[in-house]
């Protein structure tokens, strides 16, 4: 999949349905299985967060490097946990990595939380931050399902990349 504004490339099942568009410094598309879902953000505002956050630890100058807690990747993936509690209740991270992205150095946590139908769910959210924006993934689906879909969220999320 190619996100029509080229912000991002991402390898989905062939058998999912998409979804996409968009509309200037935002792009998003959804890719939906059964209770799998899987949602690709791309958006300016995000970027902007991650250069005020960089100014923060130019602080520290080119020879020591900033602490894990202000990387602007990890400074942007934390304010993501707002956001994801207000969309599912009992939301709790219950792990998280630095991982490699094809945008650079990004953050993937796992999560449980609770839809508003009261059902369990359990996935993964990736922050990326690339030259102009900031690049969010979640996966999700009913935590009955997640130790099945895991190898598909896990190589969608290694194909992300700029786009073309």
């Amino acid at each position: 999949y190619q996100a029509k504004d080229q912000s991002f490339a991402i390898d989905r099942p062939e058998t999912w349905e998409v979804a996409g568009g968009g509309r200037s410094g935002y792009y998003s598309a959804r890719f939906t299985s059964g209770s799998a879902s899987v949602k690709v953000t791309a958006d300016t505002v995000g970027s902007l967060l991650g250069d005020i956050a960089r100014s923060q630890t130019n602080a520290f100058g080119g020879e020591t490097e900033a602490p894990e807690e202000l990387k602007p990747v990890h400074v942007i993936h934390e304010m993501g946990k707002e956001t994801m509690a207000e969309e599912w209740s009992d939301y709790t991270e219950t792990s998280l990595e630095t991982v490699q992205t094809g945008f650079g150095e990004g953050r993937l946590a796992e999560f449980t939380g609770k839809s508003s139908f009261g059902g369990k769910f359990s996935g993964l959210r990736l922050t990326a931050l690339g030259v102009d924006r900031r690049i969010t993934v979640v996966c999700c689906c009913r935590e009955s399902d997640s130790e099945n879909l895991r190898p598909a969220f896990d190589q969608m999320i290694a194909s992300l990349k700029r786009g073309d």
